[in-house]
């Protein structure tokens, strides 16, 4: 099904192509036209769209819906170059392949590389560390590779679940500051590939650390002390 709901219609210059083929559009096409305006030269390519369970095969049919300014009427079944893929990169096309010139890329020619997919969604956000006295609780940590403990002096989590083989916290002891560090880990979870990396260092800055890992459980999971540590 085809919706369109932009709040303004698309402009193209004369060098642009617009394909609008093979779609269900509810009962009422399209309520405002697609295209406002359109520089000499630009194609527009539409056709094989059903509206109100009727397909349209022509260009009176197509405005009457609100499909207008069509240079060209695709029709169902057929494979073009101006249908189908980027002309002016498209040499001829072939049980529906469009075979590309030099500079076309991807199934339709186009001139620039098209990426495999989406770009991958942003990490989710990590809690700010705690203030001094205080904990990380009760909650569903976010699984990310996460690097904490560099300039604090304490860090607790509690009650906390850890999970998932994208979830690496690495808690640099080594870049800890103070007199006395602490880093506690109360009750927590760690399931399905999570690591716990405690990383020392030879150059803490810190004059005592503490460690305190109690009432964890780990489950297809991985804690792992690395480096060296101060007393």
């Amino acid at each position: 099904m085809f919706y369109y709901s932009l709040t303004t219609a698309v402009t193209i210059d004369g060098s642009s192509v617009v394909t609008l083929t093979g779609c269900r559009m509810g009962s009422t096409g399209l309520l405002r036209p697609l295209l406002s305006q359109a520089e000499a030269g630009y194609r527009f390519v539409a056709g094989c769209l059903t509206v109100a369970g009727r397909v349209l095969t022509t260009t009176a049919e197509l405005e009457r819906n609100g499909i207008a300014k069509v240079t060209t009427v695709a029709a169902c079944g057929e494979c073009t170059k101006d249908g189908d893929c980027f002309a002016p990169l498209t040499t001829a096309v072939i049980d529906c392949k469009c075979q590309c010139a030099a500079g076309g890329h991807g199934d339709v020619c186009v001139p620039a590389p098209v990426p495999a997919g989406p770009p991958p969604p942003p990490p989710p956000p990590t809690p700010p560390p705690p203030p001094v006295g205080e904990c990380i609780s009760d909650m569903v940590y976010p699984e990310v590779v996460q690097a904490v403990g560099g300039g604090l002096s304490w860090l607790c989590y509690r009650n906390v679940t850890f999970s998932g083989g994208g979830m690496r916290l690495t808690v640099l002891t080594g870049a800890m500051t103070g007199d006395v560090a602490t880093v506690t880990f109360d009750g927590c979870t760690w399931r399905d590939g999570a690591v716990l990396l405690l990383l020392g260092n030879t150059y803490a800055a810190v004059g005592s650390l503490n460690i305190v890992v109690t009432g964890n459980t780990f489950h297809d999971a991985l804690l792992s002390p690395e480096g060296v540590f101060p007393p």
